[in-house]
């Protein structure tokens, strides 16, 4: 078995600790039930997972550092859950790892400045409750695509290292918003963060204030 999905399939209680032993599978996807309790560990013995997906289930707990066993993983999707605690540094031993969406759970304490040393294109950490200031070196991750940190509880200035970030997406690569963000928004990072920084209420660095956004019609 290589593959097993079994998203929307209105499944309940805990995910088996014996899915460990299906060392065989490249594809993990559970997304969309109702499943409950932690996940289990022993998800850290399937080494050959390119992708994992628990999106939108009622998992709680914290998030296992086994994970970093997972070498060859691409794609790891746990958004929408209960989770708790800190996100793992050691998810930055991923480095295969291109997608990583932890939004809309309880995740809290720092981002991990571990994670500038990856190869992810989209990192999705919004809607937690993480705090401290935003790495400068996730301005390492020139590849980045979406970044999106809103909701949050960040504090400090925005380090001008995110203007490496060539990137992203225009107008809404970059969502900062409902934080506790200070000083202004880095030059170089327009227009991928005209809406965030119009969000934020900030000028640029260079003085001159974002667009309000074009108004429906």
């Amino acid at each position: 078995l290589t593959m097993l999905d079994l998203r929307g399939n209105a499944l309940s209680g805990t995910i088996p600790p014996e899915l460990g032993n299906l060392t065989a599978l490249t594809t993990l996807d559970l997304r969309e039930n109702t499943l409950s309790g932690t996940i289990p560990p022993e998800l850290g013995n399937l080494t050959a997972l390119t992708m994992l997906d628990l999106r939108r289930n009622a998992l709680s707990g914290t998030i296992p550092p086994e994970l970093e066993n997972l070498t060859f993983l691409q794609i790891l999707v746990l958004r929408e859950n209960r989770l708790t605690g800190l996100i793992p540094p050691e998810l930055a031993n991923l480095k295969n790892l291109i997608r990583l969406e932890l939004n809309q759970n309880d995740l809290e304490g720092p981002i991990p400045p571990e994670l500038g040393n990856t190869n992810i294109t989209h990192l999705h950490l919004g809607q937690n409750q993480l705090e401290g200031s935003i790495p400068p070196e996730l301005g390492n991750l020139v590849n980045m695509l979406f970044l999106r940190i809103h909701s949050n509880r960040l504090t400090g200035p925005i380090p001008p290292e995110l203007e490496n970030l060539k990137s992203l997406y225009t107008d809404d690569g970059l969502r900062l918003h409902n934080n506790d963000l200070t000083g202004c928004m880095p030059t170089g990072l327009r227009p991928a963060a005209n809406l965030s920084a119009w969000r934020l209420g900030m000028s640029y660095c260079d003085g001159v204030p974002p667009p309000e956004p074009a108004s429906s019609p």
